[in-house]
């Protein structure tokens, strides 16, 4: 459960318009996220996975 968790977060910090498009993309024909979206997507993954490896067993 970890691991598939983290590699999923770790996806999101690397390239949260990959996990934009996935989540939300499907609904809108042409649209983009913001980067304010995507800076926040990226410190909110940052911030659980932390919370997943020092909380989660």
């Amino acid at each position: 459960m970890k691991i598939i968790a983290s590699i999923i977060l770790i996806i999101g910090i690397i390239n949260p318009r990959l996990t934009w498009k996935v989540s939300e993309g499907w609904k809108f024909k042409d649209a983009e996220p913001s980067e304010a979206y995507l800076i926040m997507s990226r410190i909110v993954s940052v911030i659980v996975l932390i919370i997943v490896w020092l909380f989660v067993e």
